[in-house]
Formats: C-alpha cells, sequence, structure tokens
C-alpha cells in the first residue's frame, strides 16, 4: 500500500460519521481532526513509517491535507537516506 492511501485509510476512520475530504482539503477545515486527533495522527505516522517526528515539524504545513502530509512523509524519508 502506497503512503498516500495509507493516511487516507487512517483518517477516514478517525474521521466523524459523514465527514468526506479530498487530499487538498485542509483537514482541521473540515472536522477530519481536530488537535487530539492530530496526535494521534502523527503517531501514526512515527510508527506506521518508521519516522520520528520532531518538534520543530509538528506545524500545520506539515498536516494540513493528505497531500502536505504526503509531501511531508516523502521529504522526511529522502533526508534520512542523503
Amino acid at each position: 500500500m502506497d503512503i498516500r492511501t495509507e493516511i487516507v485509510n487512517f483518517l477516514k476512520k478517525q474521521a466523524p460519521k459523514g465527514v468526506t475530504f479530498k487530499d487538498s482539503d485542509s483537514l482541521l477545515a473540515t472536522g477530519v481532526i481536530d488537535s487530539l486527533k492530530m496526535l494521534d495522527l502523527i503517531s501514526f505516522i512515527e510508527n506506521q513509517f518508521n519516522l520520528a517526528v520532531d518538534e520543530d515539524e509538528m506545524m500545520p504545513d506539515n498536516f494540513e491535507s493528505v497531500d502536505a502530509i504526503t509531501r511531508f512523509i516523502h521529504q522526511k524519508r529522502q533526508s534520512l537516506h542523503a
């Protein structure tokens, strides 16, 4: 399963019933996640993709949308292999 699909599947389980979203939608603005679920998302990313998310990386730009999260994970992986 690719990164985007894993993120989407996780978020669908976290989202309140009836809430839908596109890959570019703001996850907070659409109600997919709230600040507490954001911590669950970060924990999921760390465990699922074997990455450590540093405090300075916990900024809205990295977790705003599925697109942003996918980009963040790709960049993080590239920096580990550079």
